[in-house]
């Protein structure tokens, strides 16, 4: 009787740790098609979960494509349509610890540059190179570079994405 009540509690322990939602990093990629990182570097491209400083708690976060340049440059795409191209900058400062600095444009509905942000930005990358988390403040400024507030923090997480074997892939590997 013991091990039969020790069986159900396993199986009831082991089908509650996947009650827990899902967020689109833990689905992104196919890590059975995955082709492994070598370097615990940030160059590559990376989907971000964003929150923003100032952003309330029951706002979801906002998805950013960031693609890091071996020459310590950035470029990153927000997916909420409200503002233009993140360019930015990045430098290793410790063990998998790195700076950022991004530039950002913000438009009105009629495209017209209302504000700049700045944001920087303290990362850390996981002992596998394969996640990051971090830390922003956001610097806004007028379109003549005035500061007009300072605001600390956001937080983000991020996962790396890695190149993926479609189902073709050893077939078309065949063919001269």
């Amino acid at each position: 009787m013991h091990r039969s009540s020790l069986l159900i509690l396993t199986a009831l322990v082991a089908s509650a740790t996947h009650l827990r939602a899902q967020s689109v990093l833990d689905t992104i990629s196919t890590p059975d098609k995955a082709v492994a990182t070598v370097n615990q570097v940030l160059e590559g491209t990376w989907l971000q979960e964003l929150l923003r400083p100032g952003q309330p708690a029951t706002q979801p976060p906002t998805l950013n494509l960031g693609t890091y340049h071996p020459d310590g440059t950035v470029a990153a795409s927000a997916a909420d349509g409200t503002q233009g191209t993140a360019h930015g900058v990045w430098v290793r400062v410790g063990d998998r610890k790195f700076l950022q600095t991004m530039f950002v444009f913000n438009f009105d509905a009629s495209r017209v540059l209302t504000t700049i942000y700045k944001v920087r930005i303290n990362t850390q990358v996981s002992l596998d190179g394969q996640t990051m988390k971090g830390t922003t403040e956001l610097v806004i400024m007028n379109p003549a570079g005035n500061v007009l507030s300072t605001i600390p923090g956001g937080t983000f997480t991020a996962v790396r994405l890695t190149a993926e074997i479609p189902g073709d892939f050893y077939d078309f590997q065949k063919v001269q």
